[in-house]
């Protein structure tokens, strides 16, 4: 009884804070429900160790409908204390595309992290280009993830 009532605390807190954040997962770039390919979403913050990271099953949370693996428990906690600031932009997708509107596939190893956000990208080659003018090619993007999602962009 007591892992039920468990459960369905969870899932009312999960849709409130889905609510709360108005997140519109349908439009997210997952595999089966899993964000970043299995790829730990903290480690590739200075905290997390600053390079893209395979998560593991072990140390795994759902997040408001997104799976996540980390690379180990205290970057699962961490993600924990602030998934606003760990979660990658645009549902996922990469961030030049986004930048023109589009949805495209990332690699993971391939991100950008400034300053609480982190942008991921499909090529070195659009990871240099949106470097290269960052404020411009991120309110493109972040204009776009609104229309086409409905959310605000991360901050």
């Amino acid at each position: 009884m007591l892992k039920l009532l468990t459960g369905l605390i969870a899932v009312f807190f999960s849709l409130a804070v889905s609510a709360q954040v108005g997140r519109n997962v349908s439009v997210y770039n997952l595999e089966t429900g899993l964000g970043l390919k299995g790829y730990d979403p903290v480690a590739v913050f200075p905290e997390g160790g600053g390079k893209a990271t395979k998560g593991s099953p072990e140390f795994r949370l759902v997040y408001s409908g997104v799976t996540y693996n980390f690379s180990s428990e205290a970057n699962a906690n961490r993600f924990e204390s602030d998934p606003e600031k760990y979660e990658p932009t645009y549902g996922g997708w990469c961030a030049f595309a986004m930048a023109s509107g589009e949805y495209v596939d990332i690699q993971p190893q391939l991100f950008t992290v400034h300053g609480r956000r982190v942008h991921y990208f499909v090529a070195s080659r659009a990871k240099a280009n949106f470097d290269r003018k960052l404020a411009e090619f991120e309110a493109n993007a972040d204009k776009h993830w609104k229309r086409i999602s409905g959310e605000l962009p991360r901050k």
